[in-house]
């Protein structure tokens, strides 16, 4: 019981950092308001960036981020009962209360949310060109959230790459470079966590 009450935190705590990491780039990409997709984050996201009143949406969309990837982080090592000597050594950390231990969960989340955030903008590009295939004059609301944040993902890249031949490449560098980028960070992070146990 106490084990599957943890596990369930842990999860409604990763839920709530990726609904949080979707708000702050609803925000940054400045999508529509009003669409009744983003309504929905809006919502969601209400009770949790009151707290940061007078900060902007995207930065108090990460900034709950953040906290609920360290709250489920937490809950994850506190309950941990594997081998893998880098989370025992930080569950040890944290059950001895030492700044340390907490100082590596907050680092590790804030790259996570990183990690995560272009993860999600990987895939708003992967469904911007599914769009364009299949659906490209549709009016849908999750369509058009798709469409925005592709477009802004990818128009810094058709300015220096314009469409050769009526096909457009950009899509196939915002991969490479993002999916780059991720694995670049993740490696960073790796290497923070070591350097700091």
């Amino acid at each position: 019981m106490n084990g599957s009450f943890f596990s369930f935190l842990e999860l409604v705590s990763t839920g709530l950092m990726f609904i949080a990491v979707i708000y702050s780039i609803f925000s940054i990409f400045k999508v529509d308001y009003f669409n009744n997709i983003v309504q929905i984050f809006v919502k969601l996201m209400a009770p949790f960036t009151k707290i940061f009143f007078g900060i902007d949406k995207s930065k108090s969309g990460l900034l709950v981020a953040i906290i609920f990837s360290s709250i489920s982080a937490l809950i994850f090592v506190s309950n941990y009962d594997g081998r893998n000597f880098q989370i025992l050594k930080i569950a040890e950390l944290i059950t001895n209360n030492e700044l340390q231990g907490y100082f590596v969960i907050l680092a590790q989340s804030v790259f996570k949310v990183i990690i995560v955030f272009f993860q999600i903008i990987f895939y708003f590009v992967i469904a911007g060109v599914i769009k364009s295939w299949v659906a490209p004059f549709s009016e849908d609301d999750i369509w058009v959230v798709v469409e925005v944040v592709s477009n802004k993902t990818l128009d810094p890249i058709r300015k220096f790459l314009p469409a050769a031949g009526g096909l457009d490449f950009s899509p196939i560098f915002a991969l490479i470079f993002l999916n780059s980028l991720n694995i670049f960070l993740a490696n960073l992070v790796e290497r923070i966590t070591l350097l700091v146990l």
